[in-house]
């Protein structure tokens, strides 16, 4: 049973702290141009973790996966083209074991890092987006 008490007095001291950083920040927000610095400077902590997250997510999970699997595709249909036809069935049976692994490896890296990249700025742009943890194009 004490437990639950100090569970809900930290929580309401939480709730509190927040509420009283909120209410002497709002002035800040509502001036138009000279609030300019003080709006950026209270933005850039959202934006940073916004930007770490999306980077990281692009990074690690979607950038390689999108580039390893467009990286597979080039590679099976560029080998099966030296073998003569890159649309050709017995080709591509050929060049998906070479050319497809080599092309998975290079470009899953190479996704990887062209997503963090990417997914920074868009983080920071928009942070917590849907778009800075995706690494497709919006066509």
């Amino acid at each position: 049973m004490m437990v639950g008490k100090m569970t809900n007095k930290t929580l309401a001291r939480v709730i509190t702290s927040g509420l009283m950083v909120m209410s002497a920040a709002a002035p800040a927000f509502s001036l138009d141009y000279e609030a300019k610095p003080v709006a950026w400077v209270l933005m850039a902590p959202i934006r940073t973790a916004g930007a770490l997250s999306g980077a990281a997510f692009t990074g690690l999970v979607s950038g390689p996966i999108d580039g390893g699997y467009h990286g597979a595709l080039k590679g099976t249909t560029h080998v099966a083209g030296q073998f003569g036809d890159e649309k050709g069935d017995l080709q591509l049976a050929t060049g998906a074991p070479v050319g497809g692994t080599g092309g998975a490896v290079v470009g899953g890296a190479f996704g990887g890092v062209r997503g963090a990249k990417k997914n920074w700025k868009t983080g920071w742009n928009h942070p917590f987006s849907r778009w800075s943890y995706i690494t497709m194009e919006e066509k």
